[in-house]
């Protein structure tokens, strides 16, 4: 009986093992494969996809659209218009983010890039102060440059990235920018920053931050331009 019992736990040893060994490659497997995978907007199904721009190439670009970004985001720098020129070299549309600074004037901050940026695309124009919880001075300098950027481009859209809560004190006709976990209402939202750490497959490009667009394929279509997907 001890001998038959010695035998059993023999056997079932080795078989631990190689299921263990199993559940760790298919772990493996799945995290490799998970990281390669373009991160998408949850309950927003069909949506047009984009990303936030720290720098761009020509290369790069080239890559997100072959991927299936429909829009990228470039932020207002001096070297902007460089790769404005690079954008329109591709299918993707684009739009200008501006960092908001509470600390100095909307007027300063306006001129300033006014002076970077010439061509603003046909994504509305995103205003950010960078805080996830707006205090009075960054919802005051956002209404100020809203409000500016409106009588200086009446042709061109202007979101905000704040909450639809505070829509009155901004100007009419602001759009605001939606940053909840869950998908946001489309009546009251166009665009959607669904992640911060998001991932476009086949580039090798991680932790972007990605935006969806809330209206139909068909609207997007009529506003910014063709799909890429």
């Amino acid at each position: 009986m001890d001998q038959t019992r010695h035998f059993h736990h023999q056997a079932t040893l080795p078989a631990i093992l190689i299921l263990l060994l199993a559940t760790i490659g298919l772990l493996f497997y799945g995290i490799y494969h998970y990281a390669d995978q373009t991160t998408l907007p949850s309950g927003a199904a069909q949506s047009s996809i984009g990303v936030l721009l720290e720098e761009a190439s020509a290369s790069k670009l080239k890559q997100l659209q072959k991927s299936g970004i429909s829009f990228v985001y470039l932020k207002a720098t001096g070297n902007t218009e460089a790769e404005v020129k690079l954008v329109k070299q591709t299918k993707l549309a684009y739009g200008i983010m501006v960092n908001v600074d509470s600390q100095t004037s909307a007027s300063q901050q306006v001129a300033k890039v006014e002076k970077q940026v010439k061509s603003f695309g046909r994504l509305p124009i995103l205003l950010d102060t960078g805080q996830s919880d707006l205090d009075a001075s960054g919802l005051t300098r956002l209404s100020e440059m809203a409000k500016l950027l409106q009588a200086k481009m009446p042709k061109q859209e202007v979101m905000v990235n704040a909450s639809r809560s505070y829509a009155g004190l901004m100007p009419k006709g602001i759009k605001f920018l939606a940053t909840s976990q869950k998908a946001p209402s489309r009546l009251k939202y166009c665009f959607w920053q669904y992640t911060s750490k998001g991932h476009v497959a086949s580039t090798g490009f991680s932790h972007y931050t990605m935006y969806a667009y809330l209206g139909t394929n068909q609207q997007y279509k009529q506003k910014y331009g063709q799909l890429t997907q």
